[in-house]
């Protein structure tokens, strides 16, 4: 079976894409957005850590930003 993602954790890859090497800090701060939902988009490598704590979207979180999934 196929996860889908949620409406919050793709605007939340949106986020990460948009302001790459944002703070874990920064991005837990948005509204609604838990550890859990930056852990998904790690373990389906949609997002990489970078740095400690910093973020940017991998290939595959860009593909799935062009698909709109």
């Amino acid at each position: 079976m196929t996860d889908v993602i949620t409406p919050l954790r793709l605007s939340l890859l949106q986020t990460v894409a948009k302001h790459p090497d944002a703070p874990r800090d920064k991005l837990l701060a948005l509204k609604g957005v838990q550890p859990a939902d930056l852990d998904y988009l790690l373990q389906h490598d949609l997002i990489r850590e970078r740095e400690p704590g910093r973020y940017r979207v991998s290939h595959f979180g860009q593909m799935a930003l062009r698909r709109g999934l």
